[in-house]
């Protein structure tokens, strides 16, 4: 099944708006959690919802080996 350009772009909008409500959940509820992301924010010079994918990519490499 094809996807429009237009169709990817809504989805990755959407994607990236439901990160950063997680990231926002984050900084308000568990500060241990929030001062890890900001170290991945830093290290990687992104933003919270960057900082999840990075992280979750990287968990996933270590539960894979």
């Amino acid at each position: 099944m094809s996807v429009s350009p237009a169709h990817q772009k809504a989805t990755n909008t959407y994607r990236a708006k439901a990160l950063a409500n997680i990231a926002l959940v984050i900084s308000h509820t568990e500060p241990e959690v929030l001062e890890a992301l900001e170290a991945i924010m830093a290290h990687h010079d992104t933003s919270k919802a960057g900082a999840i994918k990075m992280a979750l990519l990287e968990y996933a490499k270590t539960i894979k080996s």
